[in-house]
């Protein structure tokens, strides 16, 4: 027990499995700082330019890093007590005063704003001090960012005393202490001497920006509810398409960017860091102008400065999850993580071509445009990491470890129920070495591929429509964005109805660019369709139980395929393996792979039935072998498909439940009286007891 008015810090050290939680005083922390943040974003929908979005931007960020540097604080050291509180509380109350003083400040009188963070970053080396003071092995720790904090805080103090714009020239001079920080070389030193708790700090991130993403949703519900038109068709319709996209960079983030771990490369985590501050100023300002876009006309074109604020917002979102992606790994991925990358990249840009081009199209178009955008990240997020980090696979418990339990214990162990083997959960597999997009869409169901292919050609359209229309005449024929999407479907398939034509070099370059990735996009579709729909499918049944009977008076095992199309195969094989399992008497545990001689695995001519027969002689793998070692027969078959004119392959795996004992198979061949053979497949996995 200790004192609640006064102990020592103790210095954090990570371990695995036993991450920081998040305390209450940190919750509360963070709905101040985001009172601020609601602040400067009330300002900026106010002053929707160039200009007022610079503003913005220049308060947000000393917000941000006075937030950043007490949870680094909170992540490196415990400490609970009345003096620690006492410090933090007195922060907020200067995040309060800021957050009250920002219009003022944004307006030109920055004197309060400046105080007010001068004291929110002193108490942040405060804190820092008195663990140099008081942690004897954080004194270089302590030490240097109480330096860093403190001269920051003192030029933001000197600057309330400097008129603008000379203010802002210290201004900068603290944002810069304070980001260059963490990349010097002693800051580096000491990150790895005292490493951080990353699940701790990517949980305080996560609910900054999940805090941020719902004060989005207040602004539009409180909006609709205050208008008088919540009852309104196309108020509930641009409400719809707008929280769409909040719900979209919650998918994204906390899916994606909260769901990953960063690599274990150099300047990984400070890319992370970094990251997370465009990603949250991007989100506030989204927030602003989902607020703005419910007000928009869905008929007319949507006013340009709300237009631009929500395309740029939206890819400074989309840019800044890119650049976290590049230096974290996604779990349970399929596809590599270069490809969320590009997705993220892309996405951006086209949303920036879409703010570009909104002028030429109805606020519904623009609004359904980018909301598709949006989604199809969510959508390419399930694609590529479709299985979650459930529970299940959290206390997965080792085979090993249930084997040799078993094996001390003297009972049999519990099997599991009958998996396919391709449904196995693969967890940590390098990116370099997972699905590309060729195997993705090969392996995957002709639904994947056409939808697939369905978005990319509507999507290559709209961008190439859009790049039309940066240029007015570039085409002649028409105008306005349907006309342009029009004139590059005509342009991508080659059509060329002689209405629409490109009229300046700025159109026909875009024509020649097009046309040429018409023919790539084409032959990439064709030569996927051409291989998915060309792989031989096997024709190869198996029976549904395996049979233990006597034949010849010895034990047997018998199974049995079938060629339930009937054409050739020649040159059939056949190999029938037992996986068992075994763990030595020093306590290693290995499933081993065992094969089982067949009186005959290769067949000349494969058209109609072949029964597999193994004698379970001395000479057996499975002769006195226990059954519950037994873990399952693996079958495969390897023939030449005559019709195909290629190798075609099949495999089916036997489980102990499957084994019949003392039956045999049902005979399904008989003869018609012109001499003709006929196999009945209904009865291919009837089973008899043996007679006796």
């Amino acid at each position: 027990m200790r004192s609640r008015w006064y102990h020592l810090p103790v210095l954090h050290v990570p371990r695995h499995g036993e991450g920081k939680r998040v305390s209450w005083l940190e919750l509360f922390y963070d709905l101040i700082f985001v009172a601020g943040i609601i602040q400067l974003g009330d300002w900026l929908s106010e002053d929707v330019s160039v200009g007022g979005f610079a503003l913005f931007s220049l308060h947000f960020v000393p917000l941000w890093i006075a937030w950043t540097g007490f949870t680094f604080y909170a992540n490196r050291f415990d400490v609970d007590d009345f003096l620690h509180r006492a410090l933090v509380l007195g922060q907020m109350f200067a995040v309060g005063a800021m957050a009250i003083s920002s219009h003022a400040a944004m307006s030109g009188s920055h004197r309060g704003f400046s105080v007010a963070l001068a004291v929110a970053l002193g108490v942040v080396a405060l804190l820092n001090a008195r663990a140099w003071h008081q942690v004897p092995e954080a004194r270089e720790y302590g030490r240097y960012w109480g330096l860093v904090f403190g001269a920051a805080a003192a030029m933001f103090a000197t600057s309330a005393f400097l008129p603008l714009p000379h203010g802002y020239l210290l201004w900068a001079g603290g944002i810069a202490t304070i980001l260059f920080a963490p990349v010097s070389r002693p800051a580096r030193a000491l990150a790895e001497q005292l490493p951080l708790d990353q699940e701790h700090l990517g949980e305080r991130y996560g609910l900054l920006t999940i805090i941020v993403l719902g004060e989005s949703f207040v602004k539009v519900l409180t909006y609709l509810t205050g208008s008088g038109h919540a009852l309104d068709l196309s108020y509930q319709l641009k409400g719809f398409f707008n929280l769409t996209l909040t719900v979209c960079l919650w998918w994204i983030y906390f899916d994606d960017v909260a769901g990953s771990h960063i690599k274990r490369q150099r300047g990984a985590w400070t890319v992370w860091l970094y990251g997370h501050l465009p990603l949250t100023l991007g989100v506030t300002a989204v927030g602003v102008a989902v607020k703005k876009a419910v007000k928009f006309d869905l008929a007319a074109v949507a006013p340009e400065p709300y237009r631009w604020l929500l395309a740029g917002s939206l890819a400074v979102a989309l840019l800044s999850v890119a650049l976290v992606d590049s230096v974290t790994a996604r779990r349970n991925a399929i596809l590599s993580d270069h490809q969320r990358v590009i997705a993220r990249t892309v996405s951006a840009l086209v949303v920036l071509l879409l703010g570009q081009v909104g002028g030429e199209m109805a606020a519904g178009t623009f609004l359904a445009l980018v909301a598709a955008v949006c989604v199809a990240q969510v959508l390419f997020d399930i694609a590529m990491a479709p299985l979650e980090e459930s529970a299940a696979s959290k206390d997965a418990v080792s085979i090993a470890d249930v084997a040799r339990r078993a094996r001390e214990e003297g009972a049999v162990a519990q099997r599991a129920p009958r998996v396919d083997v391709r449904d196995a959960v693969r967890k940590g597999a390098p990116a370099e070495l997972r699905r590309d997009l060729y195997f993705f869409f090969l392996e995957g169901s002709w639904t994947r591929l056409f939808l697939t292919f369905g978005f990319a050609y509507l999507f290559i359209n709209v961008v190439f429509g859009g790049l039309y229309l940066l240029e007015d005449g570039s085409f002649q024929g028409g105008g306005g964005f349907a006309t342009a999407f029009n004139f590059s479907v005509q342009t991508m398939a080659t059509i060329g109805y002689g209405v629409l034509s490109p009229a300046t070099p700025y159109g026909n370059m875009l024509v020649t660019v097009e046309a040429a990735v018409g023919m790539l996009f084409v032959a990439m579709a064709t030569g996927l369709m051409l291989a998915k729909a060309s792989r031989p499918q096997s024709s190869v049944l198996f029976s549904q139980h395996v049979v233990r009977t006597r034949r010849h008076g010895e034990p047997t095992l018998m199974l049995r395929l079938a060629n339930a199309r009937g054409n050739e195969v020649v040159d059939a094989r056949v190999t029938v393996s037992v996986l068992v399992d075994e763990v030595s008497a020093e306590g290693h545990h290995m499933r081993r792979v065992l094969d089982l001689p067949l009186q005959r695995n290769h067949q000349p001519l494969f058209a109609l039935s072949w029964t597999l027969v193994h004698n379970i002689g001395p000479g057996s793998p499975l002769h006195g072998l226990a059954e519950d070692r037994i873990l399952a027969l693996v079958v495969t078959f390897l023939g030449h498909d005559g019709t195909y004119g290629t190798t075609t392959y099949a495999r089916h795996i036997y489980t102990t439940d499957d084994l019949k004992q003392d039956h045999r198979f049902v005979d399904v061949m008989s003869q018609l009286p012109d001499g003709r053979l006929v196999i009945d497949l209904g009865k291919f996995h009837d089973v008899v007891p043996d007679p006796g």
